[in-house]
């Protein structure tokens, strides 16, 4: 790997760590379920133009793609987090109606 590519594996990497919403893809998988997973793994978002003016054509392209690359994981990453959220959530809540009933149920017998 040339000392571009490095530049540009870092670079890229840093900026689609910052660029990438997480609330957003938080709650895709959140709200969205399967679907918001399935759109955090699809979607691929174009780095701004303005992150890699002037530099050579093998920066630019490496770029790209370590860009796209890197946001796409964080973007599955969250909304994976927020789908295990909502799965959790929802554990948590059928066990409160289920130690409830069987405390109805107990109470009657």
């Amino acid at each position: 790997m040339s000392l571009d590519q490095r530049q540009a594996k870092v670079d890229a990497e840093q900026d689609a760590q910052t660029d990438t919403n997480k609330i957003i893809w938080l709650i895709a998988g959140l709200i969205g379920n399967f679907i918001g997973i399935i759109i955090a793994y699809i979607y691929q978002p174009e780095p701004r133009a303005s992150q890699f003016l002037e530099k050579p054509e093998e920066y630019k392209a490496f770029y790209k793609d370590t860009y796209k690359i890197k946001a796409r994981s964080i973007q599955l990453t969250y909304a994976l987090i927020g789908f295990g959220v909502l799965v959790a959530g929802g554990l948590i809540i059928n066990l409160l109606f289920l130690g409830i009933i069987a405390s109805m149920v107990s109470q009657t017998l």
